[in-house]
């Protein structure tokens, strides 16, 4: 009795180690090209950049020439203007893995950190990924604060069990002042 107990929870085991595999290895994969996509922003390297914008947005946004030419030139207009400087971009947990016809699909919060005048700033947003290949390729699209049912606008093929909480307010964290000296 005890040899069948033991044997059933082996083969339980290893059944449920295989299942999990391919969720672990799309996760390594969604990480390692967010984490590519991140390094090209901070980097400036926009070509790499937009490599992992969806077609639906650079179709929205006049085709990939035009968005590259007005992203570039509102990022650096952001920089002059206001002085902030894009210091890095991490990301949170994954949701679960969706298929929604022929595409994966997940969500995942993003944090970028910006220097700005007197401290940093941390923005958190969401972000979609979307793989059309089995995830050998993922692109993905900031939520920005939308909601579901206003990504579904630009991509309907999202799934309907996406969650893309409400972006919470970007967290401040000033600057130490110097120390002054006493009298």
């Amino acid at each position: 009795m005890k040899f069948r107990f033991l044997l059933s929870v082996i083969l339980f085991t290893g059944w449920y180690c295989r299942a999990q595999q391919p969720d672990a290895d799309l996760h390594k994969a969604i990480m390692l090209q967010a984490n590519s996509m991140a390094k090209a922003f901070i980097d400036k390297d926009y070509d790499t950049f937009f490599q992992f914008t969806h077609p639906a947005v650079i179709r929205v946004m006049g085709g990939a020439e035009k968005m590259k030419k007005e992203t570039i030139a509102s990022l650096k207009e952001l920089e002059k203007e206001t002085n902030v400087k894009f210091l890095s971009v991490n990301f949170g947990e994954l949701s679960k893995i969706e298929t929604s016809g022929e595409e994966l699909q997940c969500t995942f919060p993003q944090m970028i950190e910006m220097k700005v005048p007197g401290g940093r700033l941390t923005a958190i947003t969401t972000l979609i990924a979307l793989s059309e290949n089995g995830g050998k390729n993922w692109y993905f699209i900031d939520a920005s604060g939308n909601s579901l049912e206003a990504m579904q606008t630009l991509i309907p093929s999202l799934s309907p069990n996406l969650q893309i909480p409400e972006a919470p307010d970007p967290i401040f964290e000033a600057d130490n002042p110097a120390p002054q000296e006493k009298e």
